[in-house]
This record gives C-alpha cells, structure tokens and sequence, in this order.
C-alpha cells in the first residue's frame, strides 16, 4: 500500500444536476446508498480477478463492484490529519460545494479521473474564458511536493507525470 496519494478537491458545482448525478455523488461521498445507476461512470471500470488458473478455458471471474471513492472517514493512516468529504448545498439554492480530502491508491484513480471529468464539466466556473481554478491537489504520500489540479475549459487538468504513474489513468474519451 505504498503507493498512496493524498487528494484534496475543492468544487463547486452547478444546480442543474440530475438527481440521479446528485445521488451518485452523495453515495461517493458517503452520504448516501448506492443508487442502482451510476450516471456519472464511475462504475465503467471494474477490476475482475481470477478464481483460479487464468489460462484455464473454464475459469471462473470475478467481478469487483464499483467502490465509493470519497467515502473514507477518521484518521488518515498515511498522510496525516483526518480524511473528510462534505457535500453542500449552498444558501440560495445555486448549487452544490464539495471538499475532499482522502487517501487514494494509483487503483482507484480512474475512478477519480472519471468524477474529476464530471467536476470538470459540471463546475461553475467550467466555462469562465480559459482562465484557470486551482481546485486543490495530490500529492504522494511521502513527498512535500503538491500535483496541482486546475480547472481551465470544463476539464480539470492534472500534471503528465500524475498521468503517466498508473495505467488506469487512460484517455477514456468521456
């Protein structure tokens, strides 16, 4: 488990949100149960592992199920400090704000890529002329050292080398 990855995200998102979008995101956050559709996608990658010989014609597979990825509570374990997540709804009734703060493994990062294209493409500030949004970071766990993640034209970016680490963390198209 040493490749683990502190992420911190900041978002605010739009009131024109699907409930079923909203019911996804409130399940990831941990405030809710899993809705029977993920809208969202974050269940298009699932990770199948080998009940016996892989190469064997008839062996069997199993398929993990989609997993919440801001659900995590208490005290980090490696990165210090508390893991947190906080889904809210803002005053006026203009939206939604979110703050996380976890611990990720490389394996969960598509996952993330897919909820940071919907932030990406659901935020506020999505379509603001090209200016950039610092909305938070990751960093490994045992580095000084933070990856921004900013948000420019309806995508949050994150550096190559965040990109490159893991290959779950694949162009999807979405």
């Amino acid at each position: 488990m040493g490749d683990v990855y502190e992420l911190v995200l900041s978002a605010d998102i739009r009131a024109d949100v699907t409930d079923d979008e909203l019911a996804e995101l409130r399940w990831h956050v941990g405030e809710g149960p899993r809705p029977e559709r993920l809208p969202i996608g974050s269940d298009r990658y699932v990770e199948t592992y080998p009940l016996g010989d892989p190469d064997d014609p008839d062996c069997e597979w199993e398929n993990a199920e989609a997993e919440p990825v801001f659900a995590q509570r208490g005290a980090a374990r490696w990165v210090g400090g508390a893991l947190v997540a906080e889904l809210v709804a803002r005053e006026r009734s203009d939206g939604w704000v979110l703050t996380v703060r976890q611990e990720l493994h490389p394996d969960d990062f598509y996952r993330l890529r897919t909820l940071l294209d919907w932030f990406g493409r659901c935020s506020v500030d999505a379509h603001a002329g090209g200016a950039g949004f610092f909305v938070g970071y990751l960093r490994f766990h045992e580095s000084v050292e933070i990856a921004p993640l900013v948000l420019s034209n309806g995508r949050i970016h994150v550096p190559e080398d965040i990109e490159t680490h893991t290959p779950y963390w694949e162009d999807t198209g979405l």
